[in-house]
């Protein structure tokens, strides 16, 4: 019973930090609690004084090593009080407190819980509702915008209005948030310093960016991110391609530099994960993010504002350290580092909760999680290993105007079809943009589903009539299961089945850039 009680108190203690802040009147008479670092563990009841002497410090004295400036120096048991917090520093805590507490549980790419099942998806939903519904009634009637960036929609993009909008809101809630939070607590006199609290936020930015470093390098590591160049773009005069896209066929063109980039921030991740390798994680995942943030800054790849809410919060967690770090690199000095990477616990059931805690997440994360990742990957290209006759590039005849699922998001019609194996393709509008179609080819069956983001699964039966013509014609969707618990269901509207007939466009059977492959020797650098 004591163990739950302590696991409790554990865990409610940080909203109760907020609410219940107690004045400094009441801590006057412990300074050894209003002062010390959480993690040092106090004395008898004669050492609690910071002043009076320890008698470890009076036997070593003559083996004592000198104490490094903008170091705190632990001697024994005990440890010199941290500095006081002044009250720039208690105001930028509190604005960031509540930034990254936003970041951490209610941010749209995902949160620490979204690795559960079931419970894990129930709390990303209900978790990021309250800012992406605020988001759109912002954008609608306070900016007045209309069309496609006015509301949420199926997007691999990270970069829309809404998620700009949902992280200017972050912004102002931190701003008002930490103003209201310090005219309460300065002018009432209460608490002067969050070290409880800051250790809690540390501990939450820890595992949530671990789970990002590892989300995003276990894409790479099993290369699934930058899939292999498409014939769609092994077919595009370079002239006319994107920036991103001629860095992810960079990048895809050779699997094994995309699994080294992944396994760098794998590498982050993992070490993010444990309390002795954190701050290296920390340093390692900063570095690698930095790069994959100027990536997308200078190739427009539309991940740039979570890559650099990422940055942001990596460097919020190195930062204690970056005294002593400078005075182990630059100055050459003796130095530890000083941060806290796991909120205290003063009891023995509160440090076994905390302890169980980290163990789920570490187990989730760094092995169900690759699992899953590695299941779906070799189930992905077990699929995309299926024989098909349909490999190639189709022209859509202008004689059958496009519908179904050959409209693209933008409503515009197709003209190309892509097909690089039964579970990939793109396809290409009018304007010559390109977009990535989800494929489901039954050869047994002879029907394709086809699914290109918000136009919805169509289905098609496929024929031949010849190697150069291939006809789709739409296939009735399954109908609804009857409710009978809707007395006035209507039927099913009537289907009217429609045809498509495309034309196999000639594409050359080698290219130069798959063929080439690596060389020790070369006479002349081989540019075409």
């Amino acid at each position: 019973m004591s163990f739950l009680k302590a696991s409790l108190s554990t865990w409610l203690r940080v909203p109760l930090f907020i609410l219940l802040d107690r004045p400094n009147a009441q801590r006057k008479n412990n300074p050894a609690r209003s002062n010390a670092s959480p993690r040092v563990a106090v004395d008898s009841a004669e050492n609690t004084s910071p002043s009076a002497p320890s008698p470890s410090l009076e036997q070593d004295s003559t083996h004592a090593q000198p104490a490094v400036p903008g170091q705190e120096t632990t001697t024994g048991r005990e440890r010199i009080p941290e500095a006081p917090w002044h009250s720039a520093a208690r105001i930028l805590f509190r604005v960031a407190f509540v930034y990254f507490f936003l970041f951490c549980f209610c941010y749209g790419n995902g949160t620490i819980f979204s690795i559960f099942p079931v419970i894990g998806n129930f709390l990303y939903r209900w978790l990021t509702w309250p800012f992406n519904t605020l988001a759109e009634w912002t954008g609608q009637h306070v900016f007045h915008l209309t069309g496609i960036g006015s509301h949420w929609h199926p997007t691999g993009s990270g970069d829309t209005t809404m998620n700009y909008l949902v992280d200017g809101l972050f912004v102002l809630a931190a701003v008002a948030g930490g103003l209201i939070w310090t005219l309460i607590s300065e002018l009432r006199g209460r608490r002067r310093e969050y070290r409880t609290l800051h250790a809690w936020l540390r501990f939450a930015l820890r595992l949530t960016c671990g789970f990002f470093m590892l989300n995003y390098g276990l894409a790479k590591l099993y290369p699934m991110q930058m899939a292999p160049v498409s014939i769609a773009i092994l077919n595009e005069p370079v002239g006319n391609m994107s920036p991103m896209t001629m860095l992810w066929a960079l990048i895809g063109l050779n699997p094994v530099y995309e699994m080294i980039c992944g396994a760098a921030e794998v590498i982050g991740g993992i070490l993010l994960m444990f309390r002795r390798t954190a701050l290296a994680g920390a340093l390692i995942s900063a570095f690698v993010i930095t790069n994959v943030l100027l990536y997308n800054l200078f190739f427009d790849v539309p991940v740039k504002l979570f890559a650099a809410n990422l940055l942001l919060a990596l460097v919020y967690l190195i930062l204690p350290d970056v005294p002593p770090l400078w005075n182990f690199f630059i100055r050459h000095r003796p130095s530890a580092p000083q941060a806290d990477w796991a909120p205290p616990a003063h009891t023995k059931a509160a440090r076994i909760s905390l302890r169980i805690t980290e163990i789920v997440f570490i187990l989730t994360f760094l092995v169900v999680f690759p699992i899953l990742m590695g299941m779906g990957f070799f189930q992905s290209r077990k699929a995309a290993a299926v024989p098909t006759p349909l490999l190639g590039a189709w022209h859509l005849d202008a004689d059958h105007p496009a519908s179904g699922a050959f409209i693209t998001p933008e409503k515009q019609p197709v003209s190309d079809l892509y097909i690089d194996s039964a579970v990939r393709a793109f396809m290409r509008g009018p304007d010559g943009e390109l977009w990535r179609t989800h494929l489901n080819i039954d050869p047994k069956a002879h029907t394709v589903h086809i699914r290109c983001y918000t136009n919805g699964e169509v289905n098609y039966a496929w024929s031949e009539p010849d190697p150069n013509h291939l006809v789709l014609t739409t296939v009735p969707p399954p109908a609804p299961k009857a409710d009978s618990k809707k007395k006035d269901q209507k039927p099913a509207p009537a289907f009217t089945p429609e045809t498509l007939t495309l034309t196999r466009v000639p594409v050359p059977a080698h290219y130069p850039l798959l063929e080439r492959g690596f060389h020790w020797v070369n006479q002349w650098g081989l540019e075409r």
